[in-house]
């Protein structure tokens, strides 16, 4: 049986050990703590028992990286069902069968509000005739154009492990809903990325460890299904991966509707490149 406590910093921590009460210099007993840093500090705690997993959090103060923490967590877990126990006035509890379910579930009853990441995640549109043509976006784009906005896997998937290394991921839109789903990851992401995102195929772009970052790039992906039209941007974004340090990500996105044959989904293909020369929090001089 495993109990843990996950904090604010998305570190983890034996609910049964007085490390963190000696850590917080608190007089209360171990399990007197739980509750209290669950109630009051925004901790998840979290047993799991032989596939069996319980989470309890108040969504009224849980903090986002305890959040992150519990979500990557759970994509480790061999997990037969999930008790989401939630403590509003009164606990309440949902229960699940699989990860895809609890992380769904927690992340519809936990809303954070977007002026706690203010000035984290910036962008600045550019004309996609500015893009060099020895840019390996260039390369993309042309493919895109000769298609005519057409997905053509065995086509475009050499191109992008060739020109991009596999810096990219594809999204799909189905007909009549508003959400934007993780399709594909190519395999030159960051490791805390292709770590995630390998593990949320089919999930929304939002259910992922930063979910303020997911909901901020959502949108940019639902503004290019809404023109049809390719979109081209300097990103400068900072994210919370859980237990590690905020981490600043600068590089170049080419956002490319593409149609599916035989389909009536629309595909978002993400290519990116890492580019240290953006700064989108220069001061004005």
């Amino acid at each position: 049986m495993q109990n843990l406590l996950f904090d604010d910093r998305g570190e983890v921590w034996d609910a049964k050990s007085t490390r963190l009460a000696e850590t917080l210099h608190a007089s209360l007993s171990v399990e007197e703590l739980a509750k209290y840093v669950v109630r009051n500090m925004g901790y998840i705690a979290a047993t799991e028992t032989g596939g069996s997993v319980q989470i309890r959090l108040r969504p009224s103060v849980v903090s986002p990286t305890a959040m992150s923490a519990v979500l990557y967590w759970l994509y480790d877990q061999t997990i037969e069902r999930v008790l989401i126990s939630f403590l509003d006035d009164d606990w309440t509890h949902a229960l699940v069968r699989t990860v895809d379910e609890a992380v769904k579930a927690l992340l519809e009853r936990v809303k954070f509000n977007a002026a706690d990441r203010e000035g984290d995640f910036l962008l600045q549109p550019m004309p996609l005739h500015d893009l060099p043509d020895t840019s390996p976006l260039h390369a993309v784009l042309a493919a895109w154009s000769e298609s005519g906005g057409r997905f053509n896997r065995e086509r475009l998937y050499p191109l992008l492990d060739r020109a991009l290394n596999g810096r990219f991921v594809l999204f799909e839109n189905t007909a009549n809903s508003p959400h934007v789903r993780v399709k594909d990851v190519g395999k030159g992401l960051g490791q805390s990325a292709a770590f995630w995102l390998s593990r949320t195929k089919g999930l929304r772009v939002e259910d992922q460890p930063d979910y303020a970052y997911g909901k901020w790039v959502a949108e940019a992906y639902r503004q290019v299904l809404s023109t049809r039209e390719p979109s081209l941007e300097d990103v400068d974004a900072v994210i919370t991966w859980p237990q590690q340090p905020r981490i600043s990500y600068r590089y170049r996105r080419l956002l490319v509707p593409l149609k599916e044959r035989n389909s009536s989904s629309t595909l978002i293909l993400s290519a990116t490149v890492i580019d240290p020369s953006v700064n989108l929090r220069r001061k004005p001089s």
